[in-house]
């Protein structure tokens, strides 16, 4: 993926915006349809596209480092660098703003803020984050990208929160076959040769010694709604699913 112009005309910015406010039917296709874009590129292509987003120098981090040390006087926060654009829309205008907002209390420059993105699903945040049509400005996918950060930390302490008191491992290693599942191949770029068939098989070494692990739900939704030590209560429950 070519790197990402900020400069969007305001026209440009009040188009229908992908993934968020869709049903979650269209946000799977997005999802899909993204996923498939990157399937066609090679594996350098999306280590080098990785390297250039995501990465320690990469421009999400650019970004943060610049609004951090310049505020709201940051080059990529002007609107003649399109991040924070004119448009007629005053509701689109107000979905940018709350994204500076909260870029701008991520630095300190501002007091506490809400990320906007925070509650969407991944599909839709990974929509938002690659999103390559205009429709989000460079600020907005920030946000976004740090919203599903926010959301895999959250998801990897209650999951290692799994392993507490307990020997078996058989939710920690079906976690993390879950949470690879779900990346876009991008983020899959940076892992190592065979990583899925390794955490795979020690799971499955696992449900040799404890038996097969039957979940009545993803992980992710489960410990949404349970804590991590009920979750390992009903697992290890006789009758060993959960409702």
């Amino acid at each position: 993926m070519a790197a990402c112009n900020p400069i969007h005309s305001a026209n440009a910015a009040s188009q229908t915006r992908p993934a968020l406010g869709h049903s979650d039917t269209e946000v799977n296709a997005q999802f899909a349809a993204l996923v498939d874009r990157q399937n066609a590129l090679g594996v350098e292509h999306l280590a080098e596209m990785h390297k250039q987003w995501l990465g320690p120098q990469g421009i999400f981090a650019t970004f943060g480092a610049e609004v951090e040390r310049l505020g709201r006087q940051a080059p990529s926060l002007d609107e003649r660098d399109g991040s924070v654009v004119q448009s007629a829309d005053a509701s689109r205008a107000e979905d940018v703003e709350r994204a500076v907002a909260y870029a701008l209390a991520q630095s300190n420059r501002r007091g506490a803020a809400v990320n906007p993105f925070s509650g969407s699903s991944r599909e839709a945040l990974c929509c938002v984050v690659f999103d390559e049509s205009g429709g989000y400005t460079l600020v907005e996918r920030y946000a976004a990208y740090e919203a599903m950060r926010q959301s895999d930390s959250d998801f990897f302490i209650k999951l290692i929160a799994t392993t507490r008191g307990v020997v078996e491992r058989r939710i920690v290693f079906h976690g993390l076959l879950e949470h690879f599942d779900r990346l876009l191949p991008v983020e899959k770029s940076i892992y190592p040769d065979g990583y899925r068939e390794i955490q795979r098989a020690h799971l499955e070494r696992e449900e040799l010694l404890y038996g097969p692990l039957v979940l009545g739900d993803s992980l992710e939704v489960l410990l949404q709604t349970i804590s991590p030590i009920q979750l390992v209560e009903q697992v290890q429950s006789p009758v060993g699913s959960l409702p």
